[in-house]
């Protein structure tokens, strides 16, 4: 069954809950406004990405997309092509990832996140939306790669038209970092890349 994550917020993160934890225990950040402390304090943003606290992917079309993770032997099939990939983001786990509409950090939540696999809502109308998925992953420091797919042909509501395969590789240490909010660099839009 493929997960199938609502972004309301424009944007993609990855993050492991105890790394984040730490790192905000460390930095002194008690306000529960994620992302714009993020945003406000540059220095902090980067040393996020070159620790490998948290990884945003954005901005995406605010749609639902199929996430599948390397690590759990997911791939896409024959009915997807691939439309981009860019390599080389630092992320380090304890025990669990967490993939999440960046949403998630406007007004974060701990204990959302803590012994569940999902975070969903319900729609006026009664449906169920995820907007973030846990994946089982040992601990350590990895390179993410991102590959974005568009299903060539097209399917109705409410199957997803578009998805991201994330990959990992262990690595003993980060070497530099890459920022994905570089414009000229990266476009994660594949909404966009029909």
């Amino acid at each position: 069954m493929d997960r199938i994550l609502d972004t309301g917020s424009y944007g993609i993160c990855l993050f492991s809950i105890d790394v984040l934890q730490d790192f905000l225990k460390k930095e002194k950040v008690r306000s529960k406004k994620l992302l714009k402390n993020f945003q406000d304090n540059h220095d902090r943003y980067l040393t996020l990405l070159a620790e490998g606290i948290w990884i945003p992917f954005l901005p995406i079309n605010s749609i639902e997309y199929v996430i599948k993770l390397d690590t759990y032997n997911q791939s896409f099939d024959d009915e997807w092509e691939e439309k981009l990939i860019y390599h080389d983001f630092n992320i380090e786990v304890k025990d669990t990832l967490w993939i999440t509409d960046i949403g998630s950090f406007y007004e974060f939540d701990k204990n959302e996140f803590l012994g569940n696999d999902e975070v969903s809502y319900q729609t006026l109308d009664g449906e169920t939306l995820y907007s973030g998925f846990r994946y089982n992953v040992p601990s350590g420091k990895y390179l993410v790669s991102i590959k974005g797919y568009v299903r060539k042909k097209k399917l109705d509501y409410p199957n997803p038209n578009f998805g991201f395969l994330f990959s990992l590789d262990k690595v003993n240490e980060f070497e530099g970092f890459n920022d994905p909010r570089e414009d000229e660099i990266y476009n994660f839009n594949v909404a966009e890349m029909d």
